[in-house]
């Protein structure tokens, strides 16, 4: 999501859609640490919970067919 910040790209996020088609993004550390914001004002460009979340595909090029060192 363009505009967000490091939320965009963060593992922790979860986008949300209301019934009207706007677009929220919530941040799941909120469930388990007060100290984040559900809907955090976008965009954020400091978190310390920030991770990177991982790349679609990028796991399964490992293991896809003709990678393994047997061959």
């Amino acid at each position: 999501m363009t505009g967000a910040g490091l939320c965009g790209s963060c593992r922790h996020q979860r986008r949300m859609v209301s019934d009207r088609g706007s677009v929220f993004l919530r941040c799941e550390r909120a469930r388990t640490d007060p100290a984040y914001p559900k809907y955090p004002p976008l965009p954020v460009w400091k978190c310390a919970g920030y991770e990177e979340a991982p790349r679609a595909g990028a796991e399964r090029s490992a293991e896809a067919p003709g990678n393994d060192s047997l061959d």
